[in-house]
This record gives C-alpha cells, sequence and structure tokens, in this order.
C-alpha cells in the first residue's frame, strides 16, 4: 500500500527539508532520527527546500517512488560531487554519471533506481536537483 506524502503542502510552493545521513552501522534503535524525515535514502544536505508543488512521492523512508524536486544552496559542481560521494554511503551503486549543465547520475539499489538530474541556478545562487526513483524493471 502506498501513501501521497505532503498533500496538505500542495498549496505551499515550498518546504525546508532535514538534513539526512549516510546510515551507520551501529544498533538500528539508535540510528532512528528524533524528528520526521519523509525520506532517508538519498543525501539531503542542510539548507535544502523542497519543491512541493513538482514532487511526487509515494511511500516513505528508503521505500518511496516518484519525484523529489530539491533546491539546493549549492553550486552545480558541488552538488554534483556531493551525491557522486554521498550515494554510495547510502548504500547505491553508480551505474552511470554525465557531468554538463544539466548533469545525470544514475544510481542502483536493491530493486530500485534513481536518476538524479542536477540543473545549475539560472536566477539565483544554487541549483535544482530532480531525484526520480523507481522499481527496477524485471528481466523476463
Amino acid at each position: 500500500m502506498c501513501s501521497v506524502l505532503f498533500l496538505a503542502q500542495a498549496c505551499n510552493k515550498s518546504t525546508n527539508l532535514s538534513e539526512t545521513t549516510a546510515p551507520s552501522m551501529g544498533d538500528g534503535e539508535a540510528d532512528l532520527q528524533a524528528t520526521f524525515q519523509p525520506i532517508t535514502d538519498v543525501p539531503i544536505p542542510p539548507g535544502t527546500t523542497l519543491d512541493a508543488q513538482n514532487s511526487l512521492i509515494l511511500g516513505t523512508g528508503d521505500q518511496w517512488t516518484g519525484r523529489l524536486v530539491l533546491k539546493l544552496n549549492k553550486s552545480h559542481s558541488e552538488a554534483f560531487a556531493l551525491y557522486t560521494t554521498q550515494m554510495p554511503q547510502f548504500g547505491w551503486k553508480a551505474i552511470a554519471s554525465i557531468q554538463s549543465e544539466t548533469s545525470l547520475l544514475t544510481f542502483v539499489r536493491g530493486n530500485r533506481a534513481t536518476t538524479i538530474e542536477i540543473i545549475e541556478g539560472r536566477a539565483t545562487r544554487g541549483c535544482l536537483v530532480r531525484i526520480t526513483m523507481a522499481p527496477q524493471a524485471t528481466k523476463n
């Protein structure tokens, strides 16, 4: 069963998100965050804003699917470096990457695949990050 998050915030254009950190190898109970964080399996740096109007998140934690649109207070190259280095710490395996004006990163973990699109901010400092998460296609 899937749930839609941020439904109550549909009228808001953006929402601040809490930072996520890679899971430690310690006790699972000790790793739980004290505050609610709907997405836990991708890096979310401090100061990140969710574009709720353009995001569609089905599920929670590390079992969600859909599109997450984030505004980062980082340059394009800083965001590219962050996702390149941090995604493996969250258990993701890099499949492909292209760094250009619009950069693309592709990762897999378990039965899910994700594509991260990083777009340089044109009007303001920072960049736009679109994370698309989906179940990996099964082989017939």
